[in-house]
């Protein structure tokens, strides 16, 4: 990776066989741990990654993210992915990533909202000097200030409904990251596990907006129950029946293949 003059971080991703499925079109997953990893390296070279702030006894967290598709990179691409950050003092730290093909036209983007907490207590902690320190990005028109605005996913809303489909996964041992939860990225392969197959066959997801609220942990359970908003348009609310306490919410808009 390189951070340009505008404190802009730019990596090439090639996506891996593995990281595909039919007709080697990349999945959903791989689009969001590109843009994981790319906000990783980014930090990294500010020495700002998440084993830098384990040394203060701090951390990063995620909050949401927002991703919309406009189509999806197949196996052989190149994909460049751009990341900056737009000024933040409060609690919460914004972020965004586009995503390129070889001609600069655009795979995806996405808008993240992420906090640093201490460790123990996992209390968030003001970003200030720490944000600062990654270095605000300048005249950049990827940059997404918006998505602090945006209202929670209503979850009200979906519970006044009947599921369309509900799943329970299995929590397996490679779930749990570095800081000792379950990966943000698993939540995602949740949610989409959902989605029953005969739909997924004729559809992808347009749009993932996700909300992470509480963490879980490798012995806990979860329930994840789907909602359809209106046509190719759902929600999802991930539940731990332990404390019904609701750990995740989802909201995707999907497009048929005809489209």
């Amino acid at each position: 990776m390189i951070i340009n003059e505008n404190n802009v971080g730019i990596q090439t991703f090639t996506p891996y066989t593995y990281n595909t499925y039919g007709e080697y079109t990349c999945s959903p997953r791989y689009l969001f741990e590109s843009c994981q990893e790319v906000a990783a390296m980014h930090a990294a070279l500010r020495g700002m990654a998440v084993p830098d702030l384990l040394k203060e006894g701090k951390t990063w967290v995620i909050a949401r993210e927002k991703m919309i598709i406009q189509r999806y990179p197949v196996w052989g691409d190149t994909i460049l992915m751009k990341t900056g950050v737009p000024d933040a003092k409060s609690y919460f730290a914004p972020r965004s990533m586009i995503a390129l093909d070889s001609d600069g036209k655009e795979f995806y983007r996405a808008s993240t909202m992420w906090a640093i907490v201490d460790y123990n207590t996992r209390m968030p902690v003001r970003v200030g000097e720490y944000y600062e320190k990654m270095g605000f990005a300048k005249d950049e028109d990827f940059v997404d200030y918006s998505l602090k605005r945006e209202p929670k996913i209503d979850t009200q809303r979906l519970l006044e409904k009947k599921p369309v489909a509900v799943f329970t996964p299995q929590i397996f041992f490679y779930d749990c990251d570095i800081n000792n939860h379950i990966n943000n990225i698993v939540y995602l392969d949740w949610i989409l596990r959902t989605v029953p197959m005969s739909y997924m066959k004729t559809h992808k997801p347009s749009m993932i907006d996700i909300m992470w609220i509480h963490e879980v942990h490798m012995d806990d359970t979860v329930t994840v129950s789907m909602y359809e908003i209106e046509k190719d348009y759902f929600g999802f609310i991930v539940n731990r029946p332990s404390d019904n306490s609701n750990v995740c919410t989802a909201e995707i808009r999907f497009y048929g293949e005809e489209a």
